[in-house]
């Protein structure tokens, strides 16, 4: 009896690629004493990574340190909620 040359399922799993989107995450952070606005959100303009030009609000946590870490957390989970894939 021929073996069968044609590739086992096993072996041709090993060759495939899973290929995940690539984003880019701009961010900046200032931690300055005092309190500011909160209920403003400037933008700034931003280059974007194709070249072209788009903006990003800014956003303003007052508070202790521990409030702004636990504020800035809650904001990243639901960034990331917010755009889950």
């Amino acid at each position: 009896m021929a073996k069968n040359k044609r590739p086992s399922v096993h072996s041709r799993k090993n060759h495939l690629t899973l290929v995940k989107p690539h984003y880019t995450l701009c961010y900046g952070m200032r931690l300055d004493k005092g309190t500011a606005p909160e209920h403003r959100h400037p933008h700034v303009p931003v280059l974007l990574p194709d070249g072209s030009q788009g903006s990003m609000a800014l956003h303003v946590m007052n508070g202790t340190i521990g409030d702004i870490k636990v504020q800035l957390l809650q904001s990243i989970d639901a960034f990331f909620e917010i755009y889950s894939e």
